[in-house]
């Protein structure tokens, strides 16, 4: 792929990062993404995010990874865009899950810095995306900024200006990162596809120049933020923002019951069976709601209105 292509790769519009299914057991269940994929195609969605943090890539095996990777390619067979998270707890995995991402035809690959000994400047963290992305030179890549969790907060706009002068296929960031000026720097830092990587801010992202959004909320309630896109299109400010506070509602449902869970995640999968998929529980260390818990969240559910302004379109 040349230089050119990378460019012309573009992400926009919305982005699930998605859930992967387990078993009760734990075990992988590859059979739901099938039916998962079949759901997100019928709700304009036009691209995944695999093995990322709603996915729990961290909480799989290697080769578990590349087992979710290739179903989800498969499946999806050139209707979805694959873009498979190849992050590792060190770079000779993230290369050995770069490379097997090219064997698999993965439309685009990205990682998240090294998350134990941590890189304290520019320079070493453009060194280890380089090293990562040179393992798939056919295929852009998109460094995953995630301060809140990683600890690395570096300016993406440094990064991006010394990045793109080292990494010829680096095509650009998915920003989690609540930092807007710095959001709006990467603008000056040259042609980059820049994706809001948070979700309650995807508004604020869309207004400061991000072109699109990876995030957890697209995988249940699409159709409220393909509602907030087109008031944004139309210059409808009041009503993006009403579909904007939506989502917060959903949000801090997940804040309110994701501690105790030990993380966000476990509280957001079960919002999959009420749109009609039960991806099964999460991981550890994360652990599924117990009934009682559950009668509790789908009430709040109930009380936010959540049925009567998400009509997607369920199995």
């Amino acid at each position: 792929m040349s230089q050119k292509s990378y460019n012309q790769f573009w992400l926009e519009g919305l982005v699930p990062a998605v859930f992967t299914p387990f078993q009760e057991d734990g075990e992988l269940n590859l059979s739901k993404i099938d039916e998962y994929c079949e759901f997100l195609l019928k709700n304009n969605i036009k691209a995944v995010f695999v093995n990322g943090t709603t996915g729990e890539g961290k909480s799989m095996t290697k080769e578990e990874r590349k087992i979710v990777a290739e179903k989800w390619i498969f499946t999806a067979s050139g209707r979805l865009k694959v873009v498979v998270n190849v992050s590792g707890l060190n770079v000779r995995e993230s290369i050995e899950l770069a490379k097997h991402a090219v064997h698999i035809r993965a439309d685009a690959i990205a990682c998240l810095p090294p998350l134990f000994f941590k890189p304290n400047s520019i320079e070493s963290l453009v060194d280890h995306c380089k090293m990562v992305a040179d393992a798939a030179p056919s295929l852009p890549f998109y460094y995953y900024h995630l301060p809140a969790m990683t600890g690395v907060e570096l300016k993406m706009e440094d990064f991006l200006i010394t990045a793109k002068n080292k990494i010829p296929n680096m095509t650009g960031l998915k920003f989690a990162s609540k930092d807007l000026g710095d959001l709006i720097g990467c603008l000056f830092a040259g042609k980059f596809n820049i994706l809001c990587g948070c979700d309650e801010q995807l508004m604020g992202n869309l207004v400061m120049g991000a072109h699109g959004a990876v995030g957890t909320l697209y995988n249940f309630m699409p159709q409220v933020f393909h509602r907030l896109l087109q008031h944004l299109s139309n210059g409808e400010m009041e009503m993006a923002r009403e579909e904007q506070i939506r989502a917060q509602k959903v949000l801090r449902l997940m804040l309110k019951h994701g501690h105790s869970l030990g993380g966000n995640v476990a509280a957001v999968k079960p919002m999959m069976a009420l749109v009609g998929l039960d991806l099964g529980p999460p991981r550890h260390p994360m652990r599924p709601m117990t009934v009682d818990e559950l009668i509790d969240f789908q009430r709040d559910v109930d009380l936010i209105g959540f049925k009567d302004w998400n009509p997607a379109n369920f199995l």
